[in-house]
């Protein structure tokens, strides 16, 4: 299906008459906050001071649910950066461990060392 310029105008028209999303309010970040930190629904209903289904009815909520997704996110790109900070020094364990006097250390930092390369 092709739209005509027409057709494009109108849509956009219509957009640009449409109210800004809702802000989400401050009981639902501080939920947000309480999620991506790994509590459930109950215990974040409990701390926000509202009952558990209407935090279950948040998840519903498109814009909740974006910020939700957003902040973990943002999370898991925090937590990966600090794990490849971590990278070198953890070769460098192993390649200490590579010459330990004690026979299976030196075994289980080749045997990771070996993997880790894919042989």
């Amino acid at each position: 299906m092709t739209l005509t310029q027409e057709q494009i105008s109108k849509t956009f028209e219509l957009m640009q008459e449409r109210s800004d999303a809702p802000k989400l309010t401050p009981e639902q970040l501080n939920a947000i906050d309480l999620l991506i930190l790994g509590k459930a629904d109950r215990e974040v209903a409990e701390a926000v001071g509202v009952r558990r289904e209407t935090v279950t009815k948040w998840h519903k909520n498109p814009f909740f649910s974006a910020e939700l997704s957003i902040r973990r996110e943002e999370l898991w790109v925090d937590a990966k950066l600090r794990l490849k900070s971590l990278a070198h020094e953890a070769v460098n364990v192993l390649t200490r461990g590579l010459s330990s006097q004690d026979e299976k250390v030196a075994i289980t930092a080749a045997v990771h060392i070996l993997k880790t390369v894919g042989l």
